[in-house]
């Protein structure tokens, strides 16, 4: 499914002020956000933000993971740090 691209951006309420899953999170990897750089990038940082939605709640993402696609593998690759350690971001 496509979704506007200012759904992922932080420090906004514009609808709500966030991308949420179409269910109830799992541990399992069934909901993502998936970005098109058209060419390689070295990423430094990435960052979340909780949704205060007006008011009705306070939402947040208590985990996220972060994999990137390597076209001559041809399989997405789970992100580790320089010590080799898969790096699963937790609240």
């Amino acid at each position: 499914m496509f979704l506007e691209a200012f759904l992922i951006l932080v420090r906004t309420e514009r609808n709500s002020g966030a991308w949420c899953p179409s269910k109830q999170a799992t541990t399992e990897p069934e909901e993502w956000i998936q970005i098109d750089l058209k060419t390689v990038h070295m990423i430094t940082a990435a960052g979340t933000q909780g949704r205060f939605g007006n008011g009705q709640g306070v939402e947040f993402a208590e985990a996220y993971m972060l994999e990137y696609w390597r076209p001559k593998l041809n399989r997405w690759i789970r992100y580790h740090n320089s010590k080799g350690e898969e790096v699963c971001t937790s609240g």
